[in-house]
């Protein structure tokens, strides 16, 4: 199943059908977890798997009712003049850069106290290992598969320039959360992560990336318990010469990032056939 599911290459209408897979079907799917007693335990892991599988399922049947012949696979590295352990290094800095950068965009939409106090609840309350297998492993496999692995994939062998596969994909990435208050940051951080996986072709760079990302979000939420969800460096700081700086160093790591990863590991020849159904 997962060699068939590795075939498919969506173009954007099926992008988009891959969504409503997940927002319609996956949804009603999960919606009877809803009833188990203690939501915060094994039932939020079930409840995401359950959300996400109607995607993962059209991919199936598409790929076994017709032919692809994708260009490259999902996983297929390409790390040019820089090692792979310097670039897993690099992520985690280039990671909190553009947190930081892009936090002004981030904040535009006010997160209400009910959706502050409910993100809190899934992350602190209950079993904290279920937590972290359901937040930190199970979504940024799953959504890594989907929204890089498959989605921006599929749009750049169907046609679509990168910049048009990396925006199209972190939209339906942003989308795909189901509230407008995660909306935005998924998006900022879903065009980052299209960029990271179109320069290196490897999935697994973008999947770690995300898995600090979602760590980073759970290890505050454990720090910081009282410290609303939606508070920014500026929010706790205010408008300081030490926020200018901190910012300032953001942008300065996130320009030398940018510069490292173009200069060292170049571009993919996106031609050369190597998978076939």
């Amino acid at each position: 199943m997962l060699r068939r599911i590795g075939l498919f290459t969506p173009n954007l209408k099926e992008s988009w059908i891959l969504f409503a897979c997940v927002v319609v079907c996956g949804s009603i799917l999960a919606l009877p977890t809803t009833l188990v007693p203690d939501v915060h335990i094994i039932s939020t892991l079930l409840a995401y798997i359950l959300t996400l599988s109607p995607a993962f399922i059209y991919a199936y049947l598409k790929v076994r009712r017709g032919e692809y012949t994708p260009v490259h696979k999902i996983n297929e590295p390409h790390f040019g003049k820089l090692h792979p352990a310097a670039l897993f290094l690099l992520l985690p800095f280039t990671l909190v850069a553009f947190l930081v950068a892009t936090e002004p965009a981030s904040a535009l939409v006010t997160t209400p106290e009910w959706f502050d106090k409910l993100m809190k609840e899934t992350a602190l309350g209950g079993n904290i290992y279920w937590s972290v297998i359901t937040t930190c492993i199970c979504a940024p496999i799953l959504e890594e598969l989907l929204c890089r692995g498959m989605i921006l994939r599929g749009l750049k062998e169907n046609g679509a320039s990168p910049l048009k596969a990396i925006f199209w994909s972190s939209v339906i990435f942003g989308v795909i959360h189901m509230n407008p208050w995660q909306a935005i940051p998924a998006f900022l951080i879903g065009m980052l992560l299209g960029w990271i996986y179109h320069k290196t072709g490897c999935i697994w760079a973008t999947i770690w990336l995300h898995a600090v990302n979602n760590s980073l979000s759970t290890l505050l939420y454990h720090l910081f318990p009282d410290i609303p969800a939606s508070a920014t460096i500026r929010d706790l700081i205010g408008n300081s010469q030490t926020y200018l700086a901190i910012y300032a160093i953001a942008l300065a790591v996130l320009a030398l990032s940018y510069l490292i990863i173009s200069k060292f590991i170049g571009k993919r020849d996106d031609k050369k056939t190597v998978i076939s159904a």
